[in-house]
């Protein structure tokens, strides 16, 4: 009998956001219970938060600011 191997690949739980030149500009966690994505600056304040059940992405304040996952446009925009 042949044993059958299979990985699942998740994708990873924190990811960093880097420019041209290396430097970090954030981080974008994902929060997979709570299904959302939360965007960290460098110095690891809350730039946004994305939702994957209402697909809106929020600024720090909490303010629509689009129905996709804009994360690493709110990271850029806060350099």
């Amino acid at each position: 009998m042949d044993a059958v191997l299979v990985h699942i690949k998740h994708a990873p739980a924190r990811e960093t956001v880097l420019d041209a030149n290396g430097k970090i500009i954030g981080v974008i966690e994902r929060q997979r219970h709570a299904r959302r994505l939360v965007a960290r600056n460098a110095q690891g304040a809350v730039v946004g938060i994305y939702d994957e059940r209402s697909r809106l992405t929020r600024d720090a304040r909490g303010q629509i600011v689009g129905t996709t996952n804009l994360l690493a446009a709110l990271l850029w925009r806060g350099r």
